[in-house]
């Protein structure tokens, strides 16, 4: 946490507060919240300065005396008071003592059973455990010789307000009432910790005063303190249970939820309850919670920050704490994503203004805390913000199911899989059903190698991690069950070897209960409909309907189902990019299988000796891609997986590569080497959560690839070959659209201030709001004109002092009339309210109010607008990737060097196919030092009437 800025020595403020608590006179007792008064003592964890203590001794000794009495008896009553919702750390809004002066400390922890950590406690005494039983602990300070200070304390958390309360209202010493030993109108049970520190028949002031400790046993007495009163309160965690009580090591355990119990439940404060019902439905997720200008992490995700990261951890709110600032939030979870973790964002929900606004109309209980919702979880397979992305390539989360029904010609079982998968960044869903796979599972491993999946999520109950150690007996019953037949079931052990055997070690498994959360057909088509996604289905999905695509169906519920956790089903499905996908394209591509494809060394090179991210870059995809754009990068990726089959199409494009190998291809690669990520640019515009630097520069590169395939075809004339024609004729007019959206706002403010200002006649909402607000300015310029005529006094002006606009500022000669109200005043001048501009004011300030949240909705409904024209802009970008893709394959051409030719591709229907290759050189030797390689002739087949 980032250190206080507040310059004033904390001692000063301390007894600022002390004084008053002498000198204001004693008011009626009002109604303290004691489970905020409670909540307050219990966190007390700092001892009072010597200063301090010094006067309260006095003050104490003069009560005893009779003008001492008297003046116990004007004395206010001293109310304790705590920040609603536990103020967090850092700020104002997060310092719970108010005093701005918070630092974490670095509580040293011992990871403990189930990731409950312990706090190391060495050669406590018994005096040490005495005083680590009172929440105030000790910080140094030095005497003037060096010498170490006695221990004192310090009222933390604490503050006396003009309210007062019932805390002092007999003859009770305050010196008791700070250590606990009475504290009138408060429940004996919230005081005990308090209280034992007074049990001894050793004055409080010399138990405070001696012995001398370091900064080191105040440390461990502290963390001894906090363990001893969280031991019973947190114990339930030394067992780990999830929401149904079934231990890690029950085969249907459910590593998301944790199993709270009641007893815990009640006795949570309003604040840990609020932080428990979130977290105990993302036990297997480090929660980061808004508080203030801060994100916290509690309890277990506060352990692996300090674990991971080395972040400073706390003990507040009765649990173990550490914090990020909010301006870093990005920064922090893409280090915890890096490192495998799930990570969920909670956001306050109102500010502190409408927090009070509800208070004031509310009397229920827990009102006073700030409003917080789950708003996102974010996980390494599901990444959308482009901040968080760390490659081009598509990353995808998939789902699967698998089915099995008997053969009617055999009798035997078929197993038949149904598979969805979508790259979040871009909101493709792709579905497919893999029909009567055989024993060894190729046509699903087909699939995995081309995909690479970063999460899998399937149906919890058959096979998966931890498998073997679990009964295999359900297998032969459970394949031949009603629920095998739509997915239901769960994996077989010959499809979990076939996952794990082929995806990469980092996958995510996730598993999910069969039918509640994995849905099955039926249930995904009632989901579908009620979440209105769209308004009407996507073609993709409507032949999968028709067709009884049943299992394709269930992986598309499943898949919804797990991105509804994560808040990113409406955002992703609402687009309706849903596709079927053939992962061996018979028709119009090579069919390339799982094993084909690694041996082949497509992707991943498996070669003796070679491995990791360095091996990679000697694959086939590595050699041709020398894409320019991000979105041409994947589709790159997405030819190399089914490459072309028909002579008339390789021609084709080999004719369009010989074309771009020329100066054709330098002017396009200059225009192409900029452009921004606009596919998955679109996608965060139409979720309406797109950066507006990102929507500016989606503009400018729209812009510009429109001015490039407009001039292709008048630079090159007849030259220009039919595939690279057909991509012009291909491409939409975008000038109407761009020059619409460039003329909506102030580009220069946008570029400067990160916020849409919408030019005059774009936005009627936003006209009709400055109107009004240029209407009250004109008015109070003509009331200021009418005050100088009206008083004779030309030196009359308006002041603006903060919230206070507009304040008439008159000479003190001046004498204004009795409806006037002063607001402020000096020796030279008075400023005033008249009755009719104090009205004006607050409509201007309503109007501005009014303004701001009018700007605010205009980013998303500009957004709106432009994502009408989602389909336009797609093509546009389809087509620009493929003319990027071309000239990747150009640019790998000409970097192969010579000798080199391009080849023939003969479209022969007689009898027999065969390849002819001569002098073949390996690319990557090619492209090496190598110079003793010889090549070599290849001949697969014969050509018709050779001997």
């Amino acid at each position: 946490m980032p250190p206080s800025t507040n310059s004033t020595p904390k001692s000063a403020r301390t007894q600022t507060s002390l004084f008053s608590f002498f000198t204001t006179p004693k008011r009626k007792p009002q109604s303290v919240d004691r489970d905020s008064q409670d909540a307050l003592l219990e966190q007390a964890g700092d001892l009072m300065d010597d200063d301090i203590l010094v006067e309260i001794e006095q003050a104490e000794k003069a009560q005893a005396t009779p003008s001492g009495s008297k003046r116990k008896a004007e004395h206010m009553s001293a109310s304790v008071h705590m920040d609603v919702d536990d103020a967090p750390s850092g700020s104002e809004d997060n310092d719970d003592d108010g005093d701005g002066d918070y630092q974490p400390e670095d509580t040293g922890v011992l990871p403990g059973r189930n990731g409950r950590s312990r706090r190391r406690i060495v050669e406590d005494s018994d005096e040490e455990l005495q005083q680590a039983q009172s929440p105030t602990l000790s910080r140094r300070s030095k005497a003037p010789n060096n010498s170490t200070a006695p221990r004192t304390p310090t009222l933390a958390r604490m503050r006396y307000s003009a309210a007062g309360s019932s805390a002092t209202s007999d003859d009770t010493p305050l010196l008791s009432i700070v250590a606990g030993t009475a504290r009138p109108g408060l429940p004996r049970s919230s005081t005990s910790a308090l209280s034992s520190a007074s049990t001894s028949s050793t004055p409080l002031i010399q138990q405070l005063q001696s012995p001398p400790r370091t900064p080191t046993d105040a440390k461990r007495a502290r963390a001894s303190a906090f363990a001893k009163k969280n031991e019973e309160r947190y114990s339930w965690l030394e067992d780990i249970r999830d929401a149904q009580g079934l231990p890690p090591s029950d085969p249907g355990y459910d590593k998301r939820s944790l199993f709270v119990p009641k007893g815990a439940w009640d006795k949570f404060s309003p604040f840990e309850r609020q932080y428990w019902e979130i977290k105990s439905k993302h036990w297997d997720t480090v929660v980061f919670f808004k508080k203030g200008k801060f994100y916290e992490l509690y309890e277990n995700d506060a352990s692996i920050a300090h674990q991971e990261f080395d972040l400073k951890m706390t003990d507040r709110v009765n649990m173990r704490m550490a914090g990020v600032p909010e301006s870093s939030f990005d920064h922090w979870v893409a280090q915890f994503v890096a490192k495998g973790y799930r990570v969920a964002r909670v956001d306050q929900k109102e500010s502190r203004l409408a927090k009070e606004m509800r208070e004031r109309n509310s009397t229920k209980k827990g009102d006073s805390l700030v409003t917080r919702e789950l708003t996102g979880v974010l996980t390494a397979g599901t990444l959308v913000d482009p901040s968080l992305l760390t490659q081009d390539l598509a990353t995808y989360c998939m789902a699967i199911v698998e089915g099995t029904r008997e053969d009617a010609a055999t009798g035997e079982l078929t197993t038949s899989f149904g598979v969805a998968f979508v790259d979040t960044s871009t909101a493709q869903f792709n579905l497919c059903t893999i029909d009567d796979d055989d024993a060894d599972r190729s046509g699903l491993e087909t699939l995995l190698v081309q995909v690479n999946p970063r999460e899998v999520v399937y149906v919890r109950g058959g096979a998966g991690p931890g498998y073997l150690a679990r009964n295999r007996s359900f297998e032969e019953s459970a394949l031949s069950s009603l629920d095998a037949r739509d997915g239901m079931a769960g994996i077989s052990s010959a499809t979990w070897r076939t996952l794990k055997n082929t995806c990469a070690q980092t996958t995510d498994w996730i598993s999910l209960a069969p039918r509640t959360e994995f849905w099955d057909s039926p249930a995904t088509q009632r989901e579908v409909n009620s979440a209105r996604y769209f308004e009407s289905w996507p073609e993709a999905l409507q032949r999968a309907a028709e067709s009884q695509q049943l299992l394709a169906l269930a992986a598309v519920g499943g898949l919804l189902s797990y991105l509804r956790t994560l808040k990113l089903d409406s955002d992703l499905a609402s687009l309706g990019n849903f596709a079927i996908y053939a992962p061996m394209q018979h028709s119009k591509a090579l069919v390339l299988d799982g094993p084909s494809l690694a041996n082949l060394d497509v992707f991943h090179v498996s070669a003796s000796g070679a491995g990791g991210s360095a091996a990679d870059n000697h694959s086939l995809f590595a050699l041709l891609n020398h894409a320019r754009t991000p979105f041409g990068r994947r589709m790159l990726n997405r030819w190399t997986c089914h490459p072309l089959r028909h002579a008339a199409a390789i021609n084709a494009r080999l004719d369009a590569v010989e074309f771009l190998m020329g100066a054709a291809g330098d002017a396009i690669a200059e225009s192409l080497a900029g452009l921004p990520d606009l596919e998955r640019t679109l996608s965060r515009v139409h979720a309406g959560r797109c950066k507006v630097a990102d929507f500016l520069a989606m503009l400018v590169g729209l812009n510009v690839a429109n001015g490039f395939i407009k001039q292709l075809l008048p630079a090159h004339g007849g030259d220009v070959p039919t595939r690279i024609r057909a991509l012009v004729a291909a491409f939409p007019s975008l000038d109407e659209l761009l020059a619409e959206f460039q003329s909506a706002f102030d580009a220069g403010v946008a570029e400067a201030e990160g916020r849409l200002l919408p030019f005059k006649g774009s936005d009627p909402q936003y006209d009709q709001a400055l109107a009004t607000i240029n209407e009250l300015e004109e008015w109070l310029d003509q009331h200021l004109r009418d005050a100088r005529q009206r008083f004779g006094c030309q030196s009359i002006v308006y002041k603006n002092l903060g919230k206070e606009m507009y304040q008439l500022e008159i000479p003190v000669s001046v004498s204004v009339p009795t409806s006037y109200l002063q607001l402020s005043a000096t020796k030279a001048v008075r400023r005033y309210w008249s009755p009719e501009l104090r009205a004006k004011v607050q409509q201007r300030a309503e109007a501005l109010e009014t303004q701001s949240m009018i700007l605010d909705g205009y980013q998303t409904r500009l957004y709106q607008r432009f994502d009408k024209h989602y389909g336009v802009t797609m093509k546009a970008v389809s087509v620009i990737a493929e003319v990027d893709c071309l000239l990747a394959l150009a640019t790998a051409s000409r970097a192969l060097g010579a000798p080199a030719c391009r080849p023939t591709i003969l479209d022969d229907t007689r009898a027999g196919g065969y390849v002819e290759f001569k002098q073949l050189r390996h690319p990557c030797v090619a492209l090496g030092n190598a110079t003793d390689f010889v090549a070599n002739d290849i001949v697969l087949g014969r050509r018709q009437g050779a001997a």
